[in-house]
């Protein structure tokens, strides 16, 4: 589960959140829209702890408090970005067992495979990712995401450069991750029908 109560988030004299409130429960699939610039991004990265908010009365993750608990924050978010970046002269495979590894994930080598197999990369995973396309990274990037099995997840357009096999394999795996209880907010430029609520980030607030 999100919880943000009264969430602010400045870049210097620039203030990008504002007072903002958001709840994201268990099983449940939020889709979040704005205009470019509206801070959608950064709010993402702040609920992951890339970036720190100025302040906030709330800011929990299933419980635990951005400030107070990040690693075990971050162990518990699964997290695409819009730009997905990986090593080029590494394998999809060997891309996504080394950042397993790095988190001290047990069994990579097996998650590994088992994750690309669930992307639809299983047939490319020891072809080296610089010469993926637009959404076979992105697809890749999803693999990685929920690979450590999150309990929340947060994705930055998502369905960027995926043609409509790549869409249908990245919703199915959504649905199941929202039937198996995980909180996931999705920014998007439209709401998948499949979406429970759609909420819009508009002058640094919530409507």
């Amino acid at each position: 589960m999100i919880k943000l109560n009264s969430f602010f988030k400045s870049f210097g004299p620039k203030q990008v959140l504002r007072s903002l409130d958001l709840e994201v429960k268990d099983g449940e699939i939020v889709t979040l829209v704005g205009n470019n610039g509206s801070g959608k991004t950064t709010l993402l990265r702040s609920i992951n702890t890339l970036d720190k908010p100025d302040d906030y009365d709330v800011a929990e993750i299933d419980g635990y408090d951005l400030r107070s608990f990040p690693d075990e924050i971050r162990s518990r978010i699964g997290y695409l970005p819009h730009n997905p970046a990986f090593y080029p002269e590494l394998t999809g495979f060997e891309n996504l067992r080394f950042w397993l590894e790095l988190n001290s994930i047990r069994d990579a080598e097996s998650r590994a495979r088992k994750f690309l197999a669930k992307a639809g990369l299983i047939s490319f995973s020891d072809d080296l990712s610089g010469n993926y396309s637009r959404g076979m990274v992105q697809r890749l990037g999803f693999a990685m995401a929920i690979s450590h099995t999150p309990t929340t997840l947060l994705l930055d357009e998502p369905f960027t450069g995926l043609d409509s096999d790549g869409i249908a394999i990245i919703e199915k795996l959504l649905t199941k991750l929202r039937d198996e209880n995980c909180s996931i907010l999705l920014v998007s430029h439209e709401s998948p029908s499949y979406s429970d609520r759609t909420v819009e980030l508009d002058r640094g607030g919530i409507s």
